[in-house]
């Protein structure tokens, strides 16, 4: 957001800027009267004042915005981002929600290049559930992707960003003829622009799992229209294809949500995280039936090498501990925090303080203090912030990339 620094927006009291997007920009903020701490999501109310934006593009923009107040009011549920507060100050829209301390799931699948199975199921289920609550009332998220996906430090999965939802019962998606969603995680109804239900979500969230397992998104190729051509009329290799060692059930699980036809995916979310736990737990009473294999006590002359063994295993443990916990006290005394930075399109090229430390999606660990942030891609503007991060706490950078 240009202009004047922003110190108030209604009642809450701006404490630091946490991140941009196309939607906005989201402040971490105070409400004075009972001093709770919330993400405020604000946007110019006046297309005269975005000076980014052309006049139709700001009155969407707000459409957006008023449409993501009415869809998450609607939505009470632990796995979803709470919405408090919503309204108007002079020349902001601002939206004043739950604040959520953590990272993303993009984040997580970047870190590693994708996910252990078992950890992929366990997310997916839960947004899978969360899903299923918006449908049921009325809410279609249509932007399901990991950067939308967020990871409480407890482990938490939390949905995150109704700013393109849908109401069903609306009589005007207050879209228009805009094509809206991030496009490696459109459905093929989203890329035709016809209508959608909470299916069109569901196939989302397979891209969204099959890249976690993968570490590959299942459409890609060198332009946006080619991208969405292959939506629309390519069926991606197998999960288990990519990789031999996704098990085939849970191949299928993924293939399935990722169908072309709504038809002929998961009906409901609910019906997907079942199908999810199926799996999950049929793969711990396998492993559960492997561990009592093993823990059969052995023949009574292989003893004693079994316990060598035991207790090599031990003291590497045992050593293997100490010297994480050591460097755990190492990096907690020290005042850092965490950037996370995503960008539309992934593969951007990061400078942090005019130094390059790698392309979006991607998560660093830099010192408390201010910082200096430029995206950077070929056929597309330079984004640019400026972003104070503090000791212990984690920010998202996500800047808006215009194409040439």
């Amino acid at each position: 957001m240009s202009g004047p620094e922003v110190r108030k927006v209604g009642r809450y009291e701006i404490i630091a800027k946490v991140g941009q997007g196309a939607m906005g920009v989201v402040y971490r903020a105070q409400d004075p009267t009972i001093r709770r701490v919330v993400a405020l999501k604000v946007l110019p109310a006046d297309p005269v004042t975005s000076m980014e934006q052309t006049a139709t593009q700001a009155r969407s923009s707000a459409g957006f915005f008023e449409r993501e107040a009415q869809a998450a009011g609607a939505l009470l549920h632990p796995n979803i981002v709470t919405l408090y507060d919503a309204g108007r100050d002079g020349a902001w829209y601002y939206l004043a929600m739950e604040f959520v301390e953590g990272g993303t799931f993009a984040a997580e699948i970047a870190r590693a290049g994708k996910v252990v199975a078992d950890r992929a199921v366990d997310v997916v289920a839960v947004v899978a559930d969360a899903l299923d609550f918006a449908h049921e009332r009325g809410v279609i998220h249509r932007d399901i992707k990991p950067a939308n996906l967020m990871i409480l430090p407890d482990q938490t999965v939390k949905v995150a960003d109704f700013g393109i939802a849908r109401l069903s019962s609306a009589t005007s998606t207050m879209t228009g003829d805009m094509m809206v969603g991030t496009p490696h995680y459109m459905s093929p109804e989203q890329v035709r622009g016809g209508k959608i239900d909470g299916r069109s979500d569901l196939f989302s969230l397979g891209v969204v799992l099959y890249e976690a397992l993968t570490g590959r998104k299942p459409f890609q190729a060198e332009t946006l229209a080619a991208v969405l051509n292959s939506i629309m009329n390519s069926n991606p290799p197998a999960a288990h294809e990519i990789d031999a060692t996704i098990p085939a059930p849970l191949s299928a699980i993924v293939a399935k949500a990722m169908s072309r036809e709504p038809g002929q995916r998961y009906a409901r979310g609910k019906e997907l995280a079942s199908e999810l736990r199926r799996y999950r737990n049929a793969g711990r009473s396998e492993a559960t039936s492997v561990e009592a294999a093993l823990s059969r006590p052995p023949p009574a002359a292989k003893k004693s090498s079994w316990l060598a063994v035991a207790t090599g295993v031990l003291a590497v443990l045992l050593i293997g501990g100490t010297v994480a916990l050591r460097g755990r006290s190492a990096v907690s005394s020290t005042a850092v925090g965490y950037l996370e930075f995503v960008s539309e399109p992934v593969g951007a090229e990061i400078f942090l303080d005019g130094n390059v430390v790698g392309r979006t999606p991607y998560t660093s660990e830099v010192t408390a203090g201010k910082h200096e942030i430029e995206f950077r891609k070929e056929g597309f503007y330079p984004a640019m912030q400026s972003t104070n991060v503090e000791a212990n706490k984690r920010i998202t950078i996500e800047l808006p990339m215009l194409a040439r």
